[in-house]
């Protein structure tokens, strides 16, 4: 019998043993196998729980390795030898409305860094950068602060992210030999932005068209699809805007590499889908027409800022806009130094500063065809009510002057809205003696109505509202109450009425084509680059105005005779039947701000031009000849007679 089975064996799990071959205790067999000391029942049970625990454990680790996580480690394990790689979807390009080009993508080198891949001994790190610096004469020091902060953010990274961009095309070969001995580096091709209209010297396109930019960390904080860090998104005007229809998808492109990083062989690699080109309203011809102009009356006041908009009030489409001045949108697609947007920062004249759009000036006269419509839909005057102007009248201690002294005699609302005269709209805004006007919340109403006090919603980016003062606003912002002074300043465009060049050309095109309040904008069109599909914009109307037509009619004949007999008199040697409103907005002890809004041609308003010379003198003077320039090419060049 095998004495393994022998009642003695068995026994034996109640004695102690001490080890192999020397048993203990009564019972012992000395021939007998020995089995080693023996357990207790509990202790027993014992190790077998932790023995089946254990096993658990084991079990449960190796199905999340191999199940719940394999996807995650085999990623991990194809890094070390897969590289997977962002390839860019083009940006869609700008046109002009007559399909010239204003935004291309060029192509460009940069040399990136892929942090997965970069060696961790400093001497090798040492090594490579002053390689790099030796062949691309930058510093070594600005190498390794770039090194050292993708580090920092990026470390496990196997995207490549660009710490030198704008190499010259002629470097490339030499560079991507000299790459194959750095770990981690590589030369790789990314398209450039450019904008072939300020190599024309027409850098006033930089306040629509904005510039583009490399993705911050602060961008991915709200990330876009397909976006990643290493590519470039629009920072400003229409290319922030319309970011989501240019910038197209981006697809992948994954490469076997060996240990060096270096490539083997192409695995899989997917096409990206291009970005929509745009069509814009913009007229190229005009906007330099309009950049020349403007520089020219600028000049000639020895002003250095100023705003021109034009529009069509068919539809509201922007058909040029100046902000000057301006900067050259090439130079942030190429990247700024420090150094060079800090001067552009502390430039007296915020060159980044689109005026046109935000802004805010005193609007002067040229809120007076508001006032007037809004006395007339409420029935407070007609068209052949008359006023005495004397030159001014007083309220107590206050004296609210003509800008003509000795006043213009009896005015009805046309010859008040030609000769600008401030009497009339002191009393239909106002009130004065038994004479009860529109007061400030019709006021507010009708200035609401046609734009004012709220942003147009035009496609760019950070619009100002501009303000409409209320008593309720003095009150809360001034901690003072609100007087009949306030009123008659609110009349004629002064005290605290703040409005946008946009806001002046909108509703300007709303009194020119009968009523209609449309939001401006640039967009014309969008064209698939795939298959060419077409998307035309329809134009998007905020309001019918509430103002009769016979009204609206009265308040264009007064802008007629502007330019006929009054204030912008200048203009009508042109062929163009033309209609406007002048206005000089005082600022203080400083030069007033020009201005002058009007529309061509009369009966059938085809053009909307508004024009401001900040801190010019009189609109009459200085922005009417601007607008004159504008016109006058546009009559010859783009009349639709």
């Amino acid at each position: 019998m095998n004495p393994f089975w022998e009642p003695s064996v068995n026994i034996s799990f109640r004695r102690r043993v001490s080890h192999w071959g020397e048993a203990e205790g009564p019972g012992a067999d000395e021939g007998s196998p020995f089995l080693g000391r023996s357990l207790g029942v509990r202790q027993l049970w014992l190790t077998g729980l932790v023995m089946v625990v254990g096993l658990m454990i084991l079990v449960g680790r190796v199905f999340s390795l191999q199940i719940m996580e394999g996807d995650a480690y085999r990623r991990l394990a194809d890094g070390n030898r897969v590289k997977v790689e962002t390839v860019f979807a083009p940006r869609g390009l700008f046109y002009d409305r007559f399909g010239r080009q204003l935004a291309d993508n060029v192509p460009a080198l940069s040399l990136a860094l892929i942090p997965y891949n970069l060696p961790r001994d400093r001497g090798e790190q040492d090594r490579i950068i002053q390689e790099i610096s030796v062949a691309t004469n930058i510093s070594d020091v600005q190498i390794r602060e770039s090194w050292e902060d993708l580090l920092k953010k990026r470390g496990s990274s196997i995207d490549a992210h660009a710490i030198i961009k704008n190499i010259p095309l002629a470097d490339g070969p030499r560079l991507r030999i000299l790459a194959s001995s750095w770990p981690g580096v590589e030369i790789i091709s990314s398209p450039l932005r450019f904008y072939p209209a300020f190599s024309s010297g027409i850098n006033s396109l930089s306040h629509i068209l904005g510039y583009v930019g490399p993705m911050t960390e602060e961008d991915l904080l709200s990330p876009r699809e397909n976006s990643s860090m290493s590519g470039v998104i629009g920072k400003n005007g229409l290319e922030l805007f319309y970011e989501d229809i240019l910038r197209g998808e981006n697809a992948r492109r994954e490469v076997e590499i060996n240990a060096l990083g270096q490539e083997q062989q192409l695995l899989t690699e997917i096409a990206p889908t291009p970005g929509q080109n745009v069509w814009l309203t913009i007229d190229l011809d005009l906007q330099q027409v309009v950049e020349d102009a403007l520089a020219a009356g600028l000049k000639r006041a020895g002003a250095r800022r100023g705003v021109a908009v034009v529009m069509d009030p068919r539809d509201g489409s922007v058909i040029a806009m100046v902000s000057h001045p301006s900067f050259n949108a090439n130079e942030f697609s190429r990247g700024l130094s420090v150094e060079e947007y800090e001067s552009l920062q502390k430039n007296s004249d915020d060159p980044l500063f689109n005026r046109a759009v935000q802004g805010l000036y005193p609007s002067g006269s040229t809120i007076k065809p508001i006032i007037a419509a809004a006395a007339l839909s409420e029935g407070l005057i007609t068209a052949s009510t008359k006023y005495l102007s004397t030159g001014g009248f007083r309220i107590g201690q206050s004296f609210f002057p003509d800008w003509k002294a000795g006043g213009h005699g009896w005015a009805d609302v046309r010859l008040a809205l030609a000769e600008s005269i401030n009497t009339f709209f002191y009393i239909i805004g106002g009130g004065y003696n038994d004479y009860q006007g529109l007061g400030i919340e019709r006021i507010n109403k009708y200035a609401h109505i046609f734009g004012l006090g709220d942003k147009t919603g035009v496609d760019l980016p950070n619009e100002a509202a501009g303000l409409v003062p209320t008593p309720a606003w003095k009150l809360e912002t001034k901690k003072t109450p609100w007087y009949i002074g306030d009123t008659y300043h609110v009349a004629i465009g002064q005290g605290d009425v703040l409005v946008t060049p946009l806001q002046i050309a909108n509703y300007t095109s709303a009194i020119a084509n009968n009523g209609v309040l449309y939001q401006p904008h640039f967009l014309l069109e969008t064209v698939s680059s795939e298959d060419g599909n077409r998307q035309r914009f329809r134009p998007v109307v905020k309001r019918q105005l509430l103002v009769e037509e016979k009204n609206l009619k009265i308040v264009r004949e007064g802008m007629r005779q502007v330019v006929k007999s009054g204030s912008g008199r200048a203009l009508s040697s042109l062929t163009l039947d033309i209609a406007g409103k002048t206005g000089t907005a005082e600022v203080g002890s400083r030069q007033p701000h020009a201005w002058f809004t009007g529309f061509a041609p009369f009966d059938s308003p085809q053009i909307v031009v508004t024009i401001l010379l900040e801190n010019a003198g009189e609109g009459s003077t200085y922005a009417v000849p601007v607008a004159k320039d504008i016109l006058q090419w546009w009559a010859l060049n783009r009349w639709e007679n």
